[in-house]
């Protein structure tokens, strides 16, 4: 016979699809995981991203025009804020809340090239974006490839000791923030082999 749902046992699963497996979720509310399984299916809560209203890390990528693990690399190095979920057996997602990536963003310009973001892609946008998608661009007009001279690399190597960001000196240096760390990345390079 089948046993009624009560209401907190709703309210449980409805808080925690998504962050438990089911099975764990099963075990908690001493029902079967087929039990769990169909009721998560019939509330509608079986997609964690229309649940939660985030973005997966591989959204957020194809959103910005980058490789996946680029923001990987974020997520573990420079703190882009995002949540672990746990959906079906044991897929996990990492999500990111849209609000939260505009405030990391806001702090990390130098990481994100806003000129790939398409307007309103990642909602809500931020007032303060369309200015820097708009000096992007800019920089993007202005620049042609040339090959770095040696005094470019002194300076380069004096801004970086004066805690100037990638980004901030490709806009004196008149290159992008990419091929400043780039080039960075190689002289550290060249000099620890040597």
């Amino acid at each position: 016979m089948k046993r009624e749902w009560s209401q907190e046992e709703l309210n449980y699963l409805k808080e925690n699809v998504g962050i438990y497996k089911i099975a764990t979720i099963a075990k908690k509310l001493n029902r079967s995981y087929e039990s769990i399984n169909q009721k998560i299916n019939r509330l509608g809560l079986a997609n964690t991203k229309i649940h939660t209203g985030f973005i997966t890390l591989g959204e957020l990528a194809r959103y910005l025009k980058i490789d996946r693990n680029t923001v990987k690399c974020w997520v573990r190095k420079y703190g882009l804020p995002c949540i672990k979920r746990v959906t079906r057996k044991s897929k996990v997602f990492y999500f990111v809340n849209p609000s939260e990536f505009w405030k990391w963003a806001e702090v990390h310009k130098d990481k994100v090239k806003f000129s790939d973001i398409e307007k309103n892609t990642i909602i809500p946008e931020p007032s303060w974006v369309d200015e820097e998608r708009q000096k992007d661009q800019d920089m993007t007009k202005k620049r042609t490839y040339k090959n770095w001279t040696t005094l470019e690399d002194e300076i380069l190597l004096e801004l970086r000791q004066n805690g100037l960001t990638y980004k901030e000196i490709g806009i004196l240096m008149n290159r992008s923030s990419i091929s400043v760390e780039r080039r960075y990345n190689r002289i550290i390079s060249r000099k620890n082999r040597d």
